[in-house]
């Protein structure tokens, strides 16, 4: 098909769909932070700059992680390309930014353990919450005996 009979199929313009075309050369991990919606389509345009994957990848991690604006983003992707020092974001200006990597690393074991996508939600003075996604019954009882190590049928009866 061409672009112009997906755009067609799918209700959107022509441009959309070569834009969404483009998205498919970013490296997976990149691709799955934007279906979990951990980035923008915005975050994920400013990284097709970034010549190589493996830095790319890093960058995409970093920008969820720190939640940078789609324009920190861009500023880091054109300073990563002129090979200059980019200028500190917001959140590593508050000083969050080694805690929020640590947070991102801990949501990233803690998806792949469990299977799902893991959100942790820092509140400062220690305290937060850790959201588990699931996706149906079967989901939630596989989620709930990968964290207690017990069947949730043994919960009812």
């Amino acid at each position: 098909m061409t672009q112009e009979q997906i755009a067609k199929a799918v209700g959107k313009s022509r441009s959309a769909v070569a834009n969404m075309l483009r998205l498919l050369v970013l490296p997976a991990s990149v691709r799955r932070l934007l279906t979990e919606g951990a980035l923008s389509m915005g975050h994920a345009r400013a990284l097709l700059a970034v010549p190589d994957p493996a830095r790319a990848a890093d960058l995409a991690r970093e920008a969820a992680a720190g939640r940078w604006s789609v324009r920190e983003t861009e500023e880091r992707v054109r300073a990563e390309t002129a090979g200059r020092r980019p200028s500190k974001t917001r959140t590593e200006r508050s000083g969050a930014g080694a805690r929020d990597l640590a947070v991102a690393a801990v949501e990233e074991a803690m998806g792949e353990h469990l299977g799902t996508r893991v959100v942790v939600r820092w509140r400062g003075k220690g305290a937060g919450t850790i959201r588990i996604d699931f996706h149906g019954a079967r989901d939630l009882e596989r989620v709930f005996a990968a964290v207690t190590g017990k069947d949730a049928a043994d919960l009812v009866g």
